[in-house]
């Protein structure tokens, strides 16, 4: 199967009780230091509070909801929101997320306002970070707070962790999967606990998950490296601990230790579909492992009239690759063969903000970052180890200003910069250097929000955001297909969006219309095939020559039709365009999406949940001779929660209810009809002394 499991290293890493944390406020019910909810605040950017008249539009998905529609991962919770896309990186296997047309690079992942991500490439594998220590997740769009730091161009994704508010939180759940074909196909557990004494708490989190494979539609008719049934090479497993302890006093002052762990390893199935010239691969990663380190604190200044936050962090990311020569996964001979590709990069750095409150309306926050990325690279077992080193830094400064008691308006502006410290060039086993390279941006925002009527908000702004080119767009000569350009410019977007919010009674509605332009995009560009050294027809190199406009609408309404009846329905559209070479395909992302979800509790302790989704096709080349059709999912779950067994609840049902034969990328097939139970379990325990 290719899996191997490292229990003994998670259970062991289990004993850290580590902590969590990062800067700023709560969301618009409750102020920066409320510790009655389970958010944990250290770990907030977006300011949101009633506390000060900044306002940076975000939407959210709650740990209530990851929970209901059974988003086992980070890739699947944050698809739950409008303009949200999940993608599937063909033969790599990879998760990422697309937001209004952005990709991953252009839309970074923060945990608890820490940033994660692969420092070579800027991407990460959003289905190797589970949801079990997650109390939100915060989705900033196109006027995504500037506070973030660098490369927030389409927006930017907050992970925010678990704080307990209670003397004692204890909560284990247990999950089994099986498919069509028949078998165990996927195991996860996960086990937390948790509490918090006086000024003191303390919480960690440790979740196992682990997978056979998972099986094929039965309408998939085999293909010359897939038979059907269940998926070949499609085995995975993960392991993920996630700690922390934090101390409070003076109030409103807190400081916060955390830890995060994930051990990952995945096989990657070739590729089943039927388009000609695509030349299977038969991928293994033997590891996919990443750690964090993070120090948050808080405190008041000024007789609170101000609130400095710092933050610093060290993050590591390994993994391993090998490419066999065929589907026996026993030889490296052919070519395109390799054993041991491994990747060994780092990232500390640090960032500090402070939120000085003029007066009830007027509030200014300054935000600094700085830190530095680390890419060793062994493209094969006994090559020479390759180093990049990356350093880059930004300061931003956001002021609200509350004109009258139902307008506020919040311009910001930002300066980041990035310095290529070293950057390796192998080649025939010698080692030379690519000369150092340097770029800068100028980042501006405004917003502007309206109370309206006593129930509807407006809000409105433009933004211009750049993104910096990752390492890999830098110096990778794509083995072998392209000329490296270490003078890359950044990319830049100017974002528009307006939108009206209501909340009405049983009903509220979120309306956006957005617009997106794109300039110096970097995109292939032909050069003469004599300049690579691999055997093919052509021969690109990356440059700032691209022009991309992203717009379109998102819709969501959520109903209480009645005190049994939740609806919660959902529409994005979303028109993409290459300006500078129309005949293009813009890749990955649909044109419409559209979601539904019923929840009904018709006895005490049984509710059934009901979800169907639909999404049009995606482009998977550019000529548009691939694409993945267009499909519906059903999924539907039924929970019950027996009164005389306190916080036990069984949950069985069944994902893809139809059997839909679907892809997110042409010939890279989804899992077919699966069936699902759970037994879960939680206790929170309560005293006098309690801050409930």
């Amino acid at each position: 199967m290719g899996i191997q499991t490292r229990r003994a290293a998670a259970a062991g890493g289990l004993g850290l009780l580590v902590l969590a944390g990062q800067p700023a406020t709560a969301d618009d019910s409750s102020s920066e230091a409320d510790t009655a909810a389970p958010v944990f605040s250290l770990g907030v950017v977006e300011v949101r509070g009633a506390r000060s008249p900044i306002v940076t539009p975000a939407e959210s998905v709650s740990a209530e909801a990851i929970q209901t529609w059974h988003r086992d991962d980070l890739s699947e919770a944050i698809s739950l929101l409008p303009g949200v896309h999940l993608q599937n990186v063909g033969q790599r296997r990879e998760r990422l997320i697309a937001v209004r047309g952005y990709s991953s690079r252009q839309v970074p992942l923060f945990i608890d306002g820490v940033p994660v991500y692969v420092p070579y490439d800027g991407n990460v594998d959003f289905s190797r970070f589970g949801v079990d220590y997650v109390s939100e997740i915060v989705v900033g769009k196109g006027l995504a707070s500037l506070l973030y730091g660098p490369n927030v161009l389409g927006g930017a994704i907050n992970v925010i962790s678990r704080k307990p508010v209670a003397p004692l939180e204890i909560s284990a759940a247990s999950q089994f999967e099986q498919g069509e074909a028949g078998g165990t196909l996927a195991s996860r557990a996960t086990a937390s606990v948790g509490g918090r004494h006086g000024s003191w708490y303390a919480h960690a989190t440790y979740s196992y998950f682990e997978s056979g494979g998972y099986a094929l539609p039965d309408s998939f008719k085999p293909t010359a490296n897939e038979d059907g049934g269940r998926r070949e090479n499609s085995g995975s497993g993960d392991q993920t601990i996630a700690a922390k302890v934090g101390y409070t006093y003076r109030d409103d002052d807190e400081i916060a230790l955390a830890y995060y762990r994930q051990d990952g390893q995945k096989d990657s199935p070739p590729y089943a579909g039927r388009a000609p010239g695509v030349q299977a691969r038969f991928w293994r990663w033997p590891y996919w492992d990443k750690q964090s380190f993070y120090l948050s604190t808080r405190n008041g200044l000024f007789g609170n009239q101000a609130t400095l936050r710092t933050r610093v962090y060290y993050d590591t990311f390994r993994n391993s690759l090998s490419s066999y020569d065929n589907a026996s996964y026993s030889s490296f001979t052919r070519p395109f063969a390799f054993q041991g590709s491994a990747y060994s990069d780092y990232t500390y750095g640090g960032n500090a903000d402070l939120e000085w409150r003029w007066n009830p309306d007027h509030a200014t926050r300054v935000a600094i970052h700085g830190k530095q990325d680390v890419h060793r690279e062994r493209d094969a077992v006994g090559l020479p180890q390759e180093r990049y080193e990356d350093l880059s830094g930004a300061i931003a400064i956001e002021h609200g200003w509350r004109l009258t008691e139902r307008v506020t308006i919040t311009p910001s502006y930002g300066y980041s910069v990035q310095r290529g410290l070293r950057a390796d060039n192998v080649s025939n086993g010698s080692t030379t250097r690519f000369p150092p390279g340097r770029a800068d941006a100028q980042n501006a925002q405004m917003v502007l929000d309206i109370a309206a009527t006593a129930t509807g908000r407006l809000t409105a702004g433009f933004s211009r955001k750049t993104r910096f080119p990752t390492i890999k767009d830098r110096y990778s000569f794509r083995l072998g297909s392209a000329i490296p350009n270490a003078q890359l410019a950044p990319e830049s977007a100017w974002n528009y969006e307006f939108g009206w919010h209501e909340r009405r009674g049983r009903w509220e509605l979120d309306a956006m219309l957005f617009q997106s332009d794109l300039d110096n995009a970097i995109e292939n560009v032909t050069i003469p095939a004599g300049q690579c050294s691999a055997p093919n027809p052509t021969c690109f190199q990356l440059q700032n020559v691209g022009e991309q406009r992203n717009r379109g609408a998102e819709l969501a309404l959520g109903w209480q039709w009645f005190d049994a009846l939740k609806i919660d329905a959902q529409a994005t559209l979303l028109d993409r365009d290459n300006r500078s070479r129309p005949e293009l395909r813009q890749l990955d992302t649909p044109e419409q999406k559209y979601r539904l979800g019923l929840r009904w509790t018709p006895l005490a302790g049984v509710t059934g949940k009901f979800e169907a989704q639909y999404e049009t096709r995606r482009w998977s080349t550019t000529d548009g001779a691939r694409y993945a059709n267009g499909y519906t999912l059903l999924n539907s779950f039924v929970r019950y929660a027996p009164g005389l067994v306190p916080g036990l609840g069984i949950e069985a049902g069944v994902r893809n209810l139809a059997d839909q034969k679907y892809a997110y990328q042409e010939g890279f097939f989804e899992p077919g009809r699966t069936w699902l139970l759970q037994l879960d379990w939680r206790l929170a325990s309560r005293s006098a002394g309690s801050r409930q």
